[in-house]
């Protein structure tokens, strides 16, 4: 090879490394390839404004700016992902999702540490939940309003089982924690689905694989066991209709664990209720104020109503997210159902309460976020 020729070669390396460098700000301008961005469950830097009273905030500003707007981020993550998940067998982002058995992903972080006793209650926190208890009790029974509390486990204690081996759970759950505590006080508020769950997957699947979520089918559940408090508190008022249901189902590509492992080809199937003599129709609603800077402000006020009802109730739910999948069982129950999402704040909302006139309201809260009862 003569002298030309090797020095052909020897330039070939430099030019190809800063064509490399270069070809991500000329697809940013010229758009040779177009990428759809993935989901990352997180507000994404779009925009770059320099703030001369501020400047010591740029740099950072400016990495989050380019780190979201690099030409190949997408097709890169989804390269990095794959590897870690297929290859390494590994969660590519452990501190979000942990990689169960048999398809099973379950939420690291807050969830895991409820699981395992790193966020078992102090006292001070027992006493501060007990005392704003017995602050809700005392204004809801004075208005003759019955209350209950379901608190609706995380994932984790329903299938532990599934978790990874090194995964151990605590001694006794949080949910259990507290029943001891308010045992004495107030031993009929805390409604505990576990022990009722822990039965029923026996028969059906209970949680998403690719969400923190349960599914309708345990909604179905819970709100069987809600029921059974009702009718003991108020008998012969809960009409004895046994509404009749079928179950539909497709094969969903969604959830959390979905969006934050980015393996396209992951799916489950997922079902839900059909109800084919419906007596509950959905109502105009009150209109209440949601809560400012909530993510979801269509799903914070859902209203149904019957007009064959012979039991006169009216419900009211103040619920999170895990609310949605017990609707359509309880609404068909209650002259009035009235559900309300008020951005995990979980108050007492004497307005909506005073507006509504209910004769019954239920507080459901994940496991994992019973602290915000006393948050605010």
């Amino acid at each position: 090879m003569d002298k030309k020729s090797n020095s052909k070669y020897q330039l070939a390396l430099p030019v190809t490394f800063i064509l490399l460098l270069f070809l991500p700000m000329l697809n940013n301008k010229l758009e040779f390839w177009k990428f759809e961005r993935s989901d990352e469950n997180r507000t994404f830097t779009d925009s770059l404004e320099v703030d001369f009273s501020h400047l010591d905030e740029f740099p950072e500003d400016c990495e989050a700016y380019v780190n979201d707007n690099f030409s190949f981020r997408a097709p890169l993550l989804d390269l990095y992902h794959s590897m870690k998940f297929n290859v390494f067998q590994t969660s590519p982002h452990p501190d979000k999702t942990i990689l169960g058995r048999h398809d099973w992903y379950f939420t690291s972080g807050k969830h895991k540490e409820c699981y395992t006793g790193e966020r078992d209650f102090t006292s001070d926190t027992l006493q501060l939940l007990l005392k704003e208890w017995k602050r809700r009790t005392d204004y809801l029974s004075k208005r003759n309003i019955k209350t209950y509390w379901i608190i609706a486990p995380i994932k984790h204690n329903v299938y532990s089982e599934e978790l990874p081996f090194n995964i151990l759970g605590a001694q006794k759950s949080r949910v259990d924690q507290l029943k001891d505590y308010f045992q004495s006080s107030l031993p009929n508020l805390i409604i505990d689905p576990t022990p009722s769950l822990l039965r029923a997957k026996k028969d059906n699947k209970l949680y998403y694989k690719l969400d923190n979520h349960w599914n309708y089918r345990a909604g179905s559940v819970t709100t069987d066991l809600l029921l059974s408090h009702i009718k003991v508190d108020f008998p012969n008022r809960i009409d004895e209709i046994n509404p009749v249901y079928t179950w539909g189902d497709s094969i969903e590509k969604s959830g959390i664990h979905y969006v934050v492992l980015g393996m396209k080809h992951l799916g489950e199937r997922r079902e839900f209720p059909i109800c084919a003599k419906s007596r509950s129709v959905e109502d105009a609603k009150y209109d209440f104020t949601c809560p400012p800077g909530f993510a979801a402000p269509w799903d914070f006020e859902h209203r149904y109503t019957i007009n064959d009802d012979t039991t006169g109730l009216k419900i009211l739910f103040i619920r999170d997210s895990f609310g949605h999948q017990m609707m359509p069982f309880v609404r068909e129950y209650f002259k009035e159902s009235v559900f309300i999402f008020d951005a995990w704040q979980y108050k007492l909302n004497e307005d909506i309460i005073e507006k509504i006139n209910p004769d019954i309201v239920v507080f459901l809260t994940l496991e994992s976020l019973l602290e915000g009862l006393i948050s605010h």
